[in-house]
């Protein structure tokens, strides 16, 4: 009989999402699929953990769902039965770590501030702090071979120690059997109120220099001077970050701020939508760990522009146009050159058609357990 894994999963971050919406980020749909995968792996044993007063939200809210069970940790004998902990964000506090006959993993999503010149000013005390648990008897394991390689040097964990899982795409938006990539896309242009005819730049993340949207924003004035076209918009969807909305703005020209619209946060069904209605997806991020929105937009059937910061080219250079951030004129060109010539935007999608298959939650999952069986 095979090994029967107890698998236990902090939760603190799916109970901070149940009340705001805006918590919704990667790193809570990385946390809620691996859990939702997990839970049906015949090797697992599932438990769900978290403070006495997050415990009993969780507990309202996914009463009669497969979750409740998870919850119920009563039943757990720590130092008896050997328990595999992971910790999807929030390093562990020193009283968990002393419990024995137990493993500890930390899913290590990016070093942003300590490796991006444009962001050293950001929560680095916070990756300070995932650097300084990994002293101890935690095992790291990140979500891209780029963010493994970073840990490395920073950390000087030897390679072989750190483990790697691709995330898969979330099953919020994406049912593999039904991927409709001739979606019309009438419906959402009434939805952003924009003409019959228009089409649209999508940029999908939060308000934060971190995403770069300065770049977004001169990529698509560029174009806009270019084209002279009354029938291009650029569609901002996400929720505010912690920078400052009036500065990314403050100096536009008025006819180009009426071309943009902030459609703050939207359900998971309109940003399906939105994905698959626009002209292309642009995310000349600064830097990530992996990139799920770029991901999301390829699964849908649309053209990608990522930047060649971070993970970004090691997950999509084969099936993106990969540009420097600062590249203005390179983003334009491509952009332009699929606004006008609609065959040459079809064969980019048609390159990525089969790409994102393999981005499956039930591989993430194999991969992580991979990873934690190597410790038994």
């Amino acid at each position: 009989m095979s090994n029967i894994y107890k698998i236990v999963i902090d939760g603190t971050v799916l109970a901070m999402a149940l009340d705001n919406k805006l918590a919704r980020t990667g790193v809570y749909f990385v946390i809620k699929n691996l859990c939702d995968s997990l839970i049906n792996r015949k090797d697992v044993e599932l438990k769900i953990f978290s403070s006495v007063e997050l415990k009993k939200r969780l507990l309202e809210h996914y009463r009669d769902h497969q979750y409740e069970k998870c919850l119920n940790t009563d039943y757990l004998k720590p130092g008896i039965e050997k328990l595999n902990f992971i910790f999807p964000f929030h390093p562990p506090n020193s009283d968990i770590l002393k419990l024995p006959n137990s493993n500890f993993f930390q899913i290590i999503y990016d070093f942003s501030a300590h490796m991006c010149a444009e962001l050293k000013k950001n929560n680095i005390a916070f990756e300070k702090r995932i650097l300084e648990s990994l002293k101890s008897k935690i095992h790291p394991i990140c979500i891209s071979e780029q963010t493994k390689k970073d840990l490395a040097n920073i950390s000087r964990i030897p390679l072989n120690d750190i483990g790697v899982f691709y995330p898969g795409l979330r099953h919020e938006l994406y049912n593999f059997d039904d991927i409709n990539l001739n979606y019309n896309n009438d419906n959402m242009n009434t939805f952003l109120k924009i003409p019959k005819n228009a089409k649209y730049l999508l940029c999908l993340s939060t308000i934060e220099p971190r995403k770069n949207l300065n770049t977004s924003l001169k990529v698509f004035k560029k174009i806009f001077e270019i084209l002279k076209s009354q029938d291009l918009y650029l569609v901002l969807t996400g929720a505010k970050g912690w920078g400052s909305e009036e500065n990314f703005f403050k100096d536009l020209p008025i006819e180009i701020k009426k071309k943009i619209i902030l459609t703050g946060y939207v359900d998971d069904e309109i940003v399906s939508k939105l994905y698959k209605s626009s002209l292309c997806f642009l995310y000349p991020s600064f830097y990530e760990g992996f990139g799920l929105p770029p991901l999301e937009a390829i699964a849908s059937g649309t053209p990608v522009i990522v930047s060649n910061r971070g993970s970004l080219p090691e997950i999509f250079k084969n099936v993106a146009e990969v540009f420097d951030p600062y590249d203005i004129d390179g983003i334009s060109s491509i952009i332009i050159n699929w606004f006008l010539k609609p065959n040459e935007r079809l064969i980019q999608i048609n390159k990525s058609k089969n790409f994102t298959k393999n981005f499956t939650w039930k591989n993430s999952a194999s991969q992580l357990m991979k990873y934690i069986s190597s410790f038994e």
